[in-house]
C-alpha cells in the first residue's frame, strides 16, 4: 500500500547532506531504504562502491535490500582502516608462511649437509644428530606459527558470525509449521508470499517499520498483527478489495515497488 517514508541519512565527515531535496544535517552514518533504492544507486549517491556497503553491513545478496532497511554508510576512514586491517592479516599469514617455509629448507639443507660429513669422519655423526634437533625444532617453529595464524582466521570467522547473527532479523516461533506454511495453508499464495510478503516484511509477522507499518504485509490496519492466519486472510482480503485479485495486487507491487 502507499506509505510515506521518512528519510534518515547521515554521513560522518559532512556537514551535511541533500537528499530528496531535503538538507539532513550530519548525526550518525546509517541510511534508511527507501521504496525503488538499489545498492548500486546508494553507491553512486554516497560516492562508494557496492562492495563497500556489502561489506559494511554484511548483505548476503546485494539484489535485495527492503524498505525501511537501515544502512550503515561507512566513511572513507572506516573504509581505509578495514583496507589496513585486510592487508595487515595477509601480511601475518604470509609472513608466518615464509617463516615455515624459510625453516623448512634450513632444515633439509642441514640434514644434507651432515649426511654428506658422515661418510668421511665420526665427528659427522655428531653433526647429523645436531642436524635432527635443529630439524625438528624448525618444524615445530613452523607449526607454531602456522597454528597462530590459524587461530587469527578462527577469531575473525567467530566475530563474523555473530555479528550476522545478531543482524538477522527475529521471527517469531509458529505453531503448526514454519510461517511459509501457516501463510500457504490459510489462503495464501506462493506468488504473494514471494512478491509482497517478502519484499515488505522479509516473512516476519512481527516486523514494525520505523514508520509504524506492521506485520506481513507492512499495514496500520488491524490485521496487520495477530497470529499468521489472521495477517494472512486480511492481507488477501485487502489485495481482492483493492486490486481486484491477488495477481493484480502482485503486478500493482511489481511495477511500483510498493501496494
Amino acid at each position: 500500500m502507499s506509505k510515506m517514508k521518512e528519510t534518515a541519512l547521515t554521513i560522518a565527515g559532512l556537514a551535511s547532506v541533500l537528499v530528496a531535496g531535503q538538507t539532513v544535517a550530519n548525526a550518525a552514518s546509517t541510511y534508511t531504504v527507501q521504496k525503488g533504492d538499489t545498492l548500486s544507486e546508494l553507491a553512486n549517491k554516497f560516492n562508494l562502491t557496492v562492495e563497500d556497503l556489502v561489506k559494511t553491513n554484511k548483505i548476503t545478496d546485494a539484489n535485495m535490500i527492503f524498505a525501511d532497511q537501515q544502512i550503515e554508510v561507512p566513511t572513507q576512514e572506516e573504509l581505509n582502516e578495514n583496507a589496513l586491517n585486510t592487508t595487515a592479516a595477509s601480511s601475518a599469514n604470509s609472513a608466518a608462511s615464509d617463516a615455515a617455509s624459510s625453516a623448512m629448507s634450513e632444515a633439509v639443507a642441514s640434514m644434507t649437509a651432515a649426511s654428506e660429513a658422515a661418510a668421511s669422519s665420526a665427528a659427522a655423526s655428531e653433526a647429523v644428530a645436531s642436524s635432527v634437533a635443529a630439524s625438528e625444532a624448525a618444524a615445530s617453529k613452523a607449526a607454531e606459527s602456522e597454528a597462530a595464524a590459524a587461530s587469527v582466521q578462527a577469531q575473525a570467522v567467530a566475530q563474523d558470525t555473530a555479528v550476522a547473527e545478531q543482524a538477522a532479523p527475529a521471527a517469531a516461533p509458529a505453531a503448526g509449521g514454519s510461517v511459509y506454511d501457516q501463510f500457504i495453508a490459510n489462503g495464501g499464495t506462493d506468488a504473494l508470499w514471494q512478491n509482497i510478503v517478502m519484499p515488505e516484511s522479509g516473512g516476519n509477522p512481527n516486523a514494525v517499520s520505523p514508520n509504524g507499518y506492521m506485520g506481513l504485509g507492512q499495514t496500520k490496519e488491524g490485521w496487520g498483527t495477530g497470529d499468521v492466519a489472521t495477517q494472512t486472510n486480511g492481507l488477501v482480503n485487502y489485495a481482492v478489495s483493492r486490486y481486484g485479485s491477488v495477481d493484480g495486487a502482485v503486478q500493482f507491487r511489481a511495477a511500483n515497488g510498493w501496494w
